[in-house]
Formats: C-alpha cells, sequence, structure tokens
C-alpha cells in the first residue's frame, strides 16, 4: 500500500511489531527528507525489537543472492533484523527479479527496506513496483515545490516550538527556497539562536547567508508562469555561481519548442489532453504550461522559437554574439514571460 511520508511514524506504531510489512520501498530525490524517513523507521523498529541491521549498496557488479540469500541466513542473535538495500540509480532487470523473488517468499523475522531514486511512471507500472505495493509499504518523498515551500518552513519551525514573528516565512523562502537541506540546518540554528523561542525576522537576518539554489529547470519553470521577477533572480544566480549560458539556453530552447508546438496544434483544432499525452508532459506541469499557452499566442511562440534558435546558435559559436550573452537570456526570458524590457542605457 501507498504510505504518506508524514504518516509513516503513525503508521509503524498503529502497526506494531506482529503487523508490520515484509518489505518497504522509501523513493524520492531530496537527500534530508529520505534519510529523516529511516530516521523514523529505525527508531520505531528499535523499540520493537530489531536489534540487528544489514546494510547493502548497488553498486557494480553486485552479487543479487545477497539480497535473496539473506532471508535464508539465521540472525547471529536469532533477533530481528532490519535489511536496509540502497539503490543510487535503477534496479535493473537482476535486481527486479531478486526483488520479485523476495517478495514472493520473504523471512518471517526480517524487514527490507530498499531506499532508491524518485520512481518515474514507467517504474511505477512495472510488474516489481506494483508487487511491492501490494504486499508491502511504498513511501514516497516528493520534492518539495515552490508552492509548498512556505508551509514546509512553518510546519517544521512550528515543531521546534518556535514562534514566528510575521516576515520570518517570506525572508527564508527568499533566501533558502530550492535548498531544503540549509533549510533544515538554518531552523536548526535558529532553535540555538532564538530567546524563549521567538524568531525575529531581525533574529533570521542576522543569521542567514543566502543559501538558494536554483537550477536551469527552476529557471524554465518560473518563466512558463510568467513570474519575470524571480527569473531574473535565478538567472542572476545561475550567472554568478558561472553556470554555463550553453545549458540555460538548451533548457529554455527546449520549452519554447515545445510551447509553440502546442500552441500551433491547438490552434488547428487538435485535443490538449492528447497533445500532452503525445509531448510527455506531466500532470504536475500542466499549469504552468496552460499558463504560458494563455498569455502567449501562437504567433508570439512561433517569434520565439525562431529568437530562441539564434541564441542557440551564438552561445554554440555559430553566429557572431551581439552584446552579453546573459542579458539575451535575460531579453528571452522577458519575452517568454510577456513582459517588456527596458533597454539598458548606452
Amino acid at each position: 500500500m501507498k504510505v504518506e511520508l508524514q504518516e509513516l511514524s503513525r503508521k509503524l506504531q498503529a502497526s506494531g511489531a506482529q503487523n508490520l510489512p515484509k518489505i518497504i520501498l522509501i523513493n524520492g530525490n531530496e537527500a534530508l527528507l529520505i534519510e529523516e524517513a529511516l530516521d523514523q523507521l529505525r527508531s520505531a523498529l528499535q523499540s520493537m525489537g530489531f536489534a540487528e541491521r544489514l546494510k547493502y549498496q548497488l553498486e557494480a557488479g553486485f552479487d543479487w543472492s545477497q539480497l535473496t540469500g539473506v532471508g535464508a541466513a539465521m540472525s547471529l542473535f536469532s533477533e530481528r533484523r532490519l535489511i536496509e538495500f540502497r539503490v543510487p540509480k535503477s534496479l535493473g532487470a537482476p535486481g527486479t527479479k531478486a526483488l520479485t523473488e523476495y517478495c514472493n517468499n520473504p523471512p518471517v523475522d526480517d524487514l527490507l527496506v530498499v531506499i532508491m531514486p524518485a520512481l518515474d511512471k514507467r517504474q511505477r507500472q512495472a510488474k516489481w513496483a506494483k508487487l511491492v505495493e501490494s504486499t508491502g509499504w511504498m513511501v514516497d518523498c516528493y520534492d518539495i515545490s515552490a508552492q509548498q515551500f512556505p508551509a514546509w518552513l512553518k510546519q517544521r519551525l512550528q515543531s521546534r516550538s518556535l514562534r514566528i514573528e510575521g516576515g520570518v516565512i517570506e525572508l527564508l523562502c527568499q533566501q533558502l527556497e530550492g535548498n531544503v537541506l540549509a533549510a533544515a540546518q538554518e531552523i536548526d540554528k535558529l532553535q540555538v539562536l532564538a530567546e524563549n523561542g521567538a524568531v525575529t525576522l531581525q533574529l533570521v537576518k542576522d543569521s542567514l547567508a543566502d543559501q538558494a539554489r536554483f537550477d536551469v529547470y527552476a529557471l524554465s519553470d518560473v518563466c512558463l508562469a510568467g513570474d519575470f521577477a524571480r527569473a531574473v533572480r535565478i538567472k542572476n544566480r545561475l550567472q554568478s555561481e558561472g553556470v554555463e549560458p550553453v545549458i540555460v539556453v538548451w533548457a529554455l530552447v527546449r520549452e519554447i519548442r515545445t510551447l509553440a508546438q502546442l500552441s500551433a496544434a491547438l490552434q488547428a483544432g487538435q485535443n490538449r489532453a492528447q497533445l500532452f499525452q503525445q509531448l510527455r508532459i506531466w500532470r504536475k506541469r500542466e499549469p504552468l504550461v496552460n499558463a504560458a499557452l494563455h498569455r502567449l499566442s501562437a504567433s508570439q511562440f512561433a517569434g520565439l522559437l525562431q529568437q530562441a534558435a539564434q541564441l542557440d546558435q551564438t552561445v554554440k559559436g555559430q553566429r557572431a554574439a551581439v552584446g552579453s550573452l546573459w542579458h539575451q537570456i535575460e531579453q528571452l526570458c522577458a519575452e517568454l514571460c510577456n513582459v517588456a524590457l527596458v533597454p539598458k542605457a548606452s
């Protein structure tokens, strides 16, 4: 069954030692959420008599008989065992076969915990994943989106019995957006610094360093949303961190090409849902894509595509540069956001 991350601890306690599943798969890309889920799990299991813990790491040439054979080996002290199995990338055919065999014949006193990156739609539909979900627990550690980040910060601060002054959440979001680990560390620091549990705006200002972490995908998303102010901030961060313009332009060109294709097809009367499926637009990104499609016309996207193609040629050295590449990237972002960029004074 699927178990929500925030319900994991309660679910473990409610199940008790006798009704635990034989396998739990924890998947996600945010290291902090994964490790905190594991901490909850280990703490609960230790109180239930799981005194022995075995750890395996999937590496090149891994012997999968270690997984299928571990159940046949009795615990050294005849105690219940927690078996942790980390998968850095994907299981592969041998791994899915071994995991299937394990699910079909699990050890009586062991609990296998598989930790791996977030499963995509294709993986979730695979037979091995459905078997894990039907025989054990599937825990999704979803990334915390920009929209969810303020609520996550507030909940975490309150869980530390901290009182929050107005403006604190907004400032934390501005400085830490996209970096969940840094945000967690900052909250731990504030817990120590806050007198009587009061987190004031001045305390946060004094404590914070600008640790926001953005990437080219975040830039694409805010441009789709039409948020030019955030787009400029992300662009400036990428520039200051020495990110190659060719990577940034690649991400923007890819989005514009898809949008131009979508807009032209919709104008021709094609079905929106079918187009989204054909172009593999994830459901969670549909609102962003729709926002861009409503903001700009098919002819505007065609012009944007031509401009993006020229910039792509420029960053690849196939076309002479006219002015700063980063300024041209900002111009492209502005037009994607449908914002008029004031020309720089000469």
